[in-house]
């Protein structure tokens, strides 16, 4: 799952930079700020899909397929009304918008947001019966159709070419998991099942929408502050925040939630399933710096070649790919919580975190520090959000502030470590005169040289790679 989704994102990428080249700033933000509306969507959904998925594995476990049958039911027939009642309510909204390249934009949002509701939920009962091959073949697909149609349709129709290649992929990929789900839509929904699955979906989905909202505060203050160009000259730290959020909940998330969820309903021990959430964070704690570091030396040079026209948007990507690190660990925490009965914590940790990252940002655009000063408050809300997420999680462990503290730090230290050594290596003169063509692998080569005894040090204590290879 995880490789299919790094497969999806990579090609995504790809065809995101194609796309913003063809579009340009203005229109790129145009559909940037009109596709927070989709937002909309993880609100309204009131848990109804999350519900299913959580319920659905466990009635699968205890054999009781009728019910199991049912409830998914229910959820995917709520999830068909909700998408042709967002259709309407966003199309009808795009009438009132004066600018014309927001008001197209609307359209289509409006287009892809009613078409993924249904997919949603084929995609929530395929993942809960862990029919997980099937999940991965989607993907590819989705991948292919979106990566073609994209590229195609933008560069002969424009945005409005774009915005219909939206939403082909989603209908392509929901045909796909339908023939192997075979999810049953009622044209009556079952009122009395939907409010059970809202009350055990809805704190989860809050959580799930709570923080996408968190990580989409920049865009939407942005937005309204300064204007959609704005936000297509954010549209590379966008990009950024994008994949490391949907490799996140996709690639990781979606993996871990029913193993999870079902080895706790069989355990019903808190500490059995920390591993679930504790290998993912450690190995991303591994894997990630280098990465980042690697690719903040080289991102610069990468908009220079292939998007000019973005260039001032560089200075913010540079911080914000230092957040993916933080969406990344969060992918396997939502589950935890659900298991441990923490979502009303987690919330009102999300709700002091999205009050406060929001006037943050609007202070912060007010004061004139624009794209980059946007980026650091991103990035010091998804790290207070990281804390408050394992903080939380370590303590219903029963750990003590004294045990928690040295955790955390052995977690993030590698990430600092990356950071300071991406300034060395910038700020050193040993690549002074170099060609380009040199210099940016030389830069590469000496970070990876300086980080490796911290990787070699880690791998001594914590021994993760050597325990993945022995296992697989």
């Amino acid at each position: 799952m995880t490789a299919s989704f790094v497969v999806n994102l990579s090609c995504g990428s790809i065809r995101a930079l194609v796309v913003m080249r063809i579009l340009g700033p203005a229109l790129m933000g145009a559909w940037k700020s009109a596709l927070l509306l989709d937002s909309i969507g993880n609100f309204a959904q009131l848990g109804v899909s999350r519900g299913a998925s959580l319920q659905v594995p466990v009635l699968d476990s205890q054999g009781n397929v009728t019910e199991s049958d049912r409830t998914a039911s229910s959820a995917g027939t709520f999830n068909l009304l909700l998408g042709l009642l967002l259709f309407v309510f966003i199309f009808v909204a795009s009438f009132f918008v004066r600018n014309p390249n927001l008001r197209v934009a609307m359209r289509f949002v409006a287009l892809a947001t009613g078409v993924s509701q249904p997919f949603y939920a084929i995609r929530d009962l395929t993942s809960a019966r862990h029919l997980f091959d099937v999940r991965a073949k989607e993907t590819l697909l989705r991948t292919v159709v979106d990566f073609a149609a994209a590229i195609a349709l933008a560069k002969l129709f424009g945005l409005a070419g774009f915005g219909m290649a939206s939403a082909i992929p989603v209908i392509v990929a929901a045909v796909y998991l339908q023939r192997h789900a075979r999810l049953k839509f009622r044209l009556r929904p079952d009122a009395g099942r939907i409010r059970k699955l809202i009350g055990c979906g809805l704190p989860y989905s809050l959580t799930e929408a709570g923080f996408d909202l968190l990580r989409r505060l920049d865009v939407l203050v942005m937005a309204v502050v300064l204007g959609t160009t704005f936000v297509g000259y954010y549209g590379i730290a966008f990009l950024i925040m994008d994949f490391a959020a949907i490799l996140a909940q996709k690639g990781v998330s979606e993996t871990l939630s029913p193993h999870l969820l079902r080895e706790f309903g069989r355990t019903g021990s808190f500490t059995g399933v920390v591993p679930f959430y504790e290998t993912p964070a450690r190995l991303f704690c591994y894997v990630l710096p280098p990465i980042l570091g690697v690719g903040a030396l080289l991102l610069p040079e990468c908009v220079r070649f292939a998007l000019p026209q973005y260039l001032p948007g560089v200075p913010a990507a540079e911080i914000t790919l230092w957040a993916v690190f933080f969406v990344a660990v969060h992918g396997s925490m939502s589950s935890f919580f659900v298991a441990a009965e923490k979502l009303p914590v987690v919330l009102r940790l999300y709700a002091f975190l999205g009050a406060g990252g929001a006037v943050a940002q609007f202070v912060v655009m007010k004061a004139g520090l624009g794209l980059t000063g946007a980026a650091w408050t991103t990035l010091t809300t998804m790290a207070c959000l990281s804390l408050g997420e394992f903080f939380i999680a370590r303590r219903v462990s029963g750990q003590s502030l004294r045990e928690i503290i040295p955790f955390l730090g052995s977690l993030y230290f590698p990430l600092a470590a990356a950071a300071a050594l991406k300034i060395v290596v910038v700020s050193a003169s040993l690549h002074a005169g170099l060609p380009l063509p040199v210099e940016l692998p030389f830069k590469a080569a000496l970070f990876l040289l300086l980080y490796a005894p911290i990787l070699i040090a880690y791998e001594s204590k914590f021994t993760v790679l050597r325990t993945m290879y022995e296992t697989t």
